[in-house]
C-alpha cells in the first residue's frame, strides 16, 4: 500500500479523533451543562476537525494533482543538464553541417515562392481569371516544401544520432543521452517519453518501448519521487497534529464555534459554486481554442465548414491540401442530425405528453400508480439495446415495407429507423417531466375553469396546458438535447456514412457519431482530421445554447401570465 492511502486513512482517523476531542473538550469546559456554550458540543467537535482533517487532505491533494508534474519537471530539468555537452555539440555540428545550410536555404526559398504563388491565386479569384495554373503550381510547391522538411529532419537525426553516440556507455551517458533525447523531442513525444519512464520506474501501465535511456530517466526520477512522497506525507501528518493542538486550545464557553463552522461551510459551498462554472468555462475554452487550430489548418476557409457539402476528411479538395486535410464540408452531418432529432420528436412529443395528460388528469389511482412505473422503465434500457433493436427488427421491418409500396432503394439503416427507437427511448423524458408540471398546476385553476361552466377537457386545453407550458417547454428541450447527443443508436441504425439527404429511408450520420469517429483510436491532435472534432462539438454546443435560450424566452412570456 502506498505511503499516500496509509497518510489519507491516518488523516481520517485523526479527523475523527479530534471531533470528539473537540466534544468532549467543550463538555468538560462547560462543566457538563451545555447550556453555558455559545454553540452545541458538537460544534466544537467539528470545529477541532476541520482544522485538523482540512489543511492536511488539503496539502495532500495538492500532492496528488500537482506532485508527480513537480517530480517531471525536476528530473527532466537535472537530465537536460547532464546533457548540456550533448546539445553544444548538436547545434555546432548542425551549424556547421554545409547540408543543412543548404536545405535551410531551399526551405526559405520555396516558402517565399509558395507566399507568392498564394498571393497571386488570390488576386486571380478577386479577378475571376484562370486559377488552375496557380493551383498546380501551389500543390507541387507544397510537396517540394514536404519533401525539404523531411530531408532536413533526417539529417537533424542522422547528426542527433551520431551525437549520442559519443556518450560513453555507463550510467552517466546514459542519463545524459536521456536528457539529450528529451530535449530534441516534440511537446507531444515529450509528453509520451515522461509517461514511458514513469510506465518503468513506477510501474503506471505498460511503456510503449524500453529502451537504455527510458531507463536512466526511471531511475532518475525514483529519488525525487520518495523525496517529495515522504516530504508530503511527514509535513501532512505534522499539520494535521498541529491543528488538533491549536484548535483544542480555542475551546472555550464563550468561543462561537458555530459562527466559524458555519463560515468554513460557506466557503466550501461558494468554492463547489466556482468550481462549476470554472469547469464549464474550461471545457468551452477548451472547445474555442482547439477549433482555432482547426480552423488554422484549413487555412480559415470557415465557409466551407459551414457550408460545405462533402464530408470526407482523407479526400483533398484543394491542390495545397494534398496529403494534408479533406474535405470538411459539415452539412451532410447538420442536416442528418437535424433529420433524426425531427424524427425522434415527432414520436417522443405527442405520446409522451398525451400519456402525461391522461395520466395526470384522466387515469385513476389505480392505473397510474401502474402505468407510471412501467412507462418509465424505458428509460432504464442501455442505448446499446436500443441499437440492437433498431438494427435487427425496425430497420429490417421498414425496408420491407418499403420495399413492399414499390420503393426498391431502402435500407437497412436509415434515418427512420434510428429516430423512430430513439423517440421511443425519449418517450419518458417528456412524459414523465410533463407529468410532474401538470400535477404541480394549482388545483384553484381547475375549479375556477369548472366554476366557469368548462368541462374537464376543455380546462386542460385551455387552462391547464398554457399554465403548465413552461415546464413542458424545458421537458421538451431536454428531450431535444438528449436527441442531439444520442450516439449509440444512430451507429447501429443510421450508419457512419455522411449523407445529405432529406428521405428518411436513406442512410445519415450524426455530428456525435462523426466525433467519435474522429477522436477514437490512435490519432494524432495535431491533424485537421481530428481537430474537427472539436470544431464540430463547437458547433453543437452553440446550437444546444440557442434552444436554451430560446426556450427560456418561451418559459418567460407565458409565465408572466399566470404569476
Amino acid at each position: 500500500m502506498q505511503i499516500t492511502v496509509i497518510v489519507a486513512l491516518a488523516l481520517l482517523v485523526l479527523t475523527a479523533i479530534g471531533f470528539l476531542v473537540g466534544r468532549r473538550r467543550a463538555t468538560r469546559v462547560a462543566s457538563g451543562q451545555p447550556s453555558a456554550l455559545h454553540s452545541l458540543p458538537s460544534y466544537y467537535g467539528y470545529y477541532i476537525a476541520i482544522w485538523t482533517g482540512l489543511p492536511a487532505l488539503t496539502l495532500l491533494f495538492a500532492y496528488g494533482s500537482f506532485g508527480s508534474s513537480l517530480v517531471n519537471i525536476l528530473t527532466m530539468g537535472e537530465l537536460e543538464r547532464e546533457a548540456a555537452p550533448l546539445i553544444r555539440a548538436y547545434e555546432a555540428d548542425l551549424s556547421e553541417s554545409p547540408d543543412y545550410q543548404t536545405l535551410n536555404e531551399a526551405l526559405g526559398q520555396i516558402e517565399t515562392e509558395i507566399e507568392a504563388t498564394r498571393n497571386a491565386l488570390e488576386q486571380a479569384r478577386q479577378a475571376r481569371g484562370p486559377v488552375d495554373g496557380y493551383q498546380r503550381d501551389l500543390g507541387e510547391l507544397t510537396l517540394d516544401r514536404n519533401d525539404v522538411s523531411d530531408a532536413i529532419e533526417n539529417l537533424r537525426e542522422q547528426i542527433a544520432f551520431a551525437v549520442a553516440a559519443r556518450a560513453p556507455d555507463s550510467v552517466a551517458g546514459h542519463r545524459a543521452r536521456a536528457g539529450f533525447e528529451y530535449w530534441r523531442a516534440r511537446p507531444d513525444r515529450r509528453d509520451l517519453f515522461i509517461a514511458d519512464a514513469r510506465a518503468i520506474a513506477f510501474q503506471e501501465g505498460f511503456p510503449s518501448r524500453v529502451t537504455p535511456t527510458l531507463n536512466a530517466a526511471g531511475a532518475a526520477m525514483v529519488p525525487w519521487e520518495s523525496l517529495f512522497r515522504w516530504s508530503f506525507a511527514g509535513a501532512a501528518l505534522a499539520l494535521a497534529v498541529g491543528g488538533l493542538t491549536w484548535a483544542r486550545g480555542q475551546v472555550s464557553a464563550g468561543f462561537r464555534a458555530r459562527n466559524r463552522v458555519e463560515g468554513v461551510i460557506s466557503i466550501v459551498l461558494f468554492a463547489t459554486s466556482v468550481i462549476a462554472i470554472l469547469t464549464t468555462l474550461g471545457i468551452v475554452l477548451s472547445l474555442v481554442f482547439e477549433s482555432i487550430r482547426f480552423f488554422a489548418a484549413i487555412e480559415w476557409r470557415i465557409h466551407e465548414f459551414l457550408f460545405g457539402l462533402q464530408w470526407s476528411p482523407q479526400i483533398g479538395i484543394r491542390a495545397d491540401q494534398v496529403g494534408q486535410t479533406g474535405a470538411f464540408g459539415a452539412v451532410p452531418l447538420f442536416a442528418g442530425t437535424a433529420l433524426i432529432t425531427v424524427i425522434a420528436m415527432c414520436v417522443a412529443v405527442p405520446v409522451g405528453l398525451f400519456s402525461a395528460i391522461y395520466l395526470s388528469e384522466y387515469a385513476s389511482p389505480k392505473f397510474r400508480s401502474v402505468a407510471k412505473p412501467v412507462l418509465e422503465i424505458l428509460a432504464g434500457v442501455p442505448t446499446v439495446v436500443y441499437g440492437f433493436f433498431a438494427l435487427l427488427t425496425v430497420g429490417p421491418f421498414l425496408r420491407e415495407f418499403a420495399i413492399f409500396l414499390g420503393y426498391e432503394d431502402a435500407v437497412t439503416q436509415s434515418a427512420l429507423s434510428a429516430g423512430l427507437v430513439m423517440g421511443v427511448m425519449i418517450i419518458p423524458f417528456v412524459s414523465s417531466l410533463s407529468d410532474d408540471v401538470i400535477n404541480a398546476v394549482p388545483q384553484s385553476l381547475r375549479d375556477g375553469a369548472y366554476a366557469m361552466g368548462a368541462t374537464k377537457s376543455e380546462a386542460v386545453r385551455q387552462v391547464v396546458l398554457p399554465a403548465a407550458l413552461p415546464g413542458i417547454v424545458g421537458a421538451i428541450l431536454l428531450a431535444v438535447s438528449r436527441a442531439i447527443g444520442e450516439t449509440m443508436i444512430v451507429v447501429m441504425a443510421a450508419g457512419p456514412g455522411a449523407n445529405l439527404t432529406a428521405n428518411p429511408l436513406e442512410s445519415v450520420t450524426t455530428i456525435t457519431v462523426q466525433i467519435v469517429m474522429l477522436i477514437t483510436g490512435d490519432q494524432e491532435f495535431s491533424s485537421a482530421k481530428t481537430l474537427s472534432a472539436f470544431a464540430l462539438a463547437l458547433v453543437l454546443f452553440t446550437l444546444t445554447l440557442l434552444l436554451n435560450i430560446v426556450a427560456l424566452r418561451v418559459v418567460e412570456r407565458f409565465r408572466e401570465r399566470y404569476e
